[in-house]
């Protein structure tokens, strides 16, 4: 049986975020540690640091605005530019499912650094946030011209621009010496409509002041003691929803997918052996066998009678 101490260890070393709202009313804030996620996605898809430091940032990103949704409901976040990495995307549940992945602008599988580079995205593109919610037939999308710099830079531009709110983003990532993230963390704070501006200038002074989100987390501060550093009033935390790197693709889903396409181009991808399929989304890798495509043909046939 664990003692308390384990018990302790294993809760902080759980990826989390946390959402709170002042008690007075002028801010919300999430605070975010989704440091065994991101390290999944980099594993699962092979990145090199500056790919997974991005990935990280999407996924942060994309985990602290579903916590302000509910149930099933979803978000994606996207950046996509003319740089070495041209595309991150994240999705997250509010549940606290999160995956995504990185596509480079030429295909990557050596995991060598890029040179480090201050627009990895590059200087021309479109930031993206997509909000798949209940009762809404069509997903709520929200777009933004590409900034330069990382995730977190153009968040905070999107919060400015689309959604005219005042808005302080941070994130940090560390890696260890194999070049595998150790941490990812970040924090998001919002200015409520009528509140004083002045109240979001102290919560950046504080975030000059601390110490890196990264060393907070590894001397073991938790989401809330550090919310309790950084905001200028107490609060009342809304939700705390544990984050798993989670992706829902299966064989099954594949296949369905594939009955979409025409019967032509099922008999081609057999007659090619182009039997394996990809999720872009984690690197799962499905093969289907023969008599799979026995089934499929038999079943898309079925539809056309």
């Amino acid at each position: 049986m664990a003692t308390v101490e384990e018990l302790k260890r294993q809760f902080q070393q759980r990826d989390r975020v946390v959402r709170v709202l002042t008690v007075d009313g002028q801010l919300r804030a999430v605070a975010i540690k989704n440091s065994r996620a991101a390290r999944t996605a980099q594993e699962r898809h092979g990145l090199e640091p500056v790919g997974a430091r991005l990935l990280a940032q999407a996924l942060a990103a994309s985990a602290l605005l579903a916590s302000f949704l509910k149930g099933e409901e979803r978000i994606l976040v996207e950046a996509e530019g003319d740089g070495p990495i041209q595309k991150v995307a994240a999705e997250a549940l509010q549940v606290g499912e999160v995956r995504g992945y990185v596509r480079y602008a030429v295909p990557r599988e050596d995991g060598v650094p890029l040179r480090l580079s201050t627009n990895p995205l590059g200087t021309h593109g479109l930031f993206r946030v997509v909000r798949i919610l209940y009762n809404h037939i069509e997903p709520i999308v929200s777009v933004v011209e590409l900034q330069p710099g990382d995730i977190a830079a153009n968040f905070e531009y999107y919060f400015e621009r689309s959604e005219q709110i005042p808005t302080v983003v941070r994130f940090d990532t560390a890696f260890d010496a194999d070049g595998l993230l150790s941490v990812s963390a970040g924090v998001f704070v919002q200015l409520m409509p009528g509140a004083d501006p002045a109240q979001l200038r102290k919560v950046e002074q504080r975030l000059d002041e601390l110490p890196p989100l990264g060393e907070l987390w590894a001397a073991g501060v938790m989401p809330e003691a550090l919310l309790e550093q950084l905001l200028p009033a107490p609060f009342t935390v809304l939700n705390s929803t544990p984050i798993d790197f989670f992706c829902r693709c299966s064989r099954e889903r594949f296949k369905e997918l594939l009955t979409t396409l025409q019967i032509a181009d099922i008999e081609e991808m057999r007659r090619l052996g182009q039997n394996e399929l990809v999720c872009q989304y984690c690197g799962e890798r499905y093969r289907l066998e023969e008599r799979e495509f026995e089934e499929l043909l038999k079943r898309m046939r079925a539809r056309t009678n």
